[in-house]
């Protein structure tokens, strides 16, 4: 399928372009100990991000979690993250190259994350320079957070483009929901924070296991919708 048909590719962020999930942790970490809670492990996390930073907190806090207690570490999550987002967050070795592809084969790029919009928009901009992605959109309180589609299918209808048009490429069910939900083609990779059967019980159409596969399974004819 070529461009002409497959007009734009929405990508998730953490997990999909960016390794973001050190800085996450430790920003996490630092405010449950300034609060007063054990921090978690590492090797928890990839299962904790990726529904927002207010689930990441809930998810923290485990059974301690209240409304209040939620509110109190998120405020302290922000800060910390905010000023250390960039510490040990890189690019997906590879995937620069394959979205630069795809930008020179016509498509239009875009992002829709979870992740707060200041801290997707600062992240994007050190990580992969201006000019590749039209839009960068996190979250900012005017919709609700992925799998809802709200937020990806007013980025489409402000850029002109129909759901049918678009492939939503992710890591996570979530971002396979995502696609389902808008009505678009849902596009899994698997060097992500969740893994195979995640993404194929959530419905995803192909999956891409390699950057370097990504341009091919977006651009040929085998991505029917």
């Amino acid at each position: 399928m070529s461009c002409h048909a497959l007009q734009a590719v929405v990508f998730d962020l953490d997990g999909t372009l960016v390794d973001s999930l050190r800085d996450l942790a430790e920003a996490t970490n630092a405010s449950l100990q300034a609060a007063g809670y054990p921090p978690r492990p590492l090797e928890e996390y990839p299962l904790m991000v990726g529904n927002g930073a207010r689930k990441l907190m809930e998810r923290a806090l485990g059974p301690s979690a209240n409304p209040e207690r939620t509110k109190r570490l998120l405020e302290g999550f922000l800060e910390r993250y905010d000023r250390d987002c960039l510490r040990y967050s890189r690019p997906y070795a590879g995937m620069p190259e394959a979205v630069a592809k795809l930008k020179r084969q016509g498509c239009r790029l875009f992002v829709v994350t979870n992740k707060p919009d200041a801290q997707a928009r600062k992240i994007m901009k050190a990580l992969y320079g201006e000019g590749l992605f039209e839009r960068v959109c996190g979250q900012t309180g005017r919709f609700p957070v992925k799998p809802d589609p709200s937020l990806t299918l007013s980025l489409l209808e402000e850029a002109g483009l129909s759901s049918d048009q678009a492939a939503f490429v992710g890591d996570s069910g979530v971002d396979m929901e995502t696609a389902h939900n808008a009505g678009m083609r849902a596009v899994g990779v698997l060097w992500g924070f969740r893994g195979e059967a995640e993404l194929s019980d959530a419905g995803a159409d192909c999956l891409a296991a390699s950057p370097e596969e990504l341009p091919t399974l977006l651009l040929s004819g085998g991505l029917q919708h």
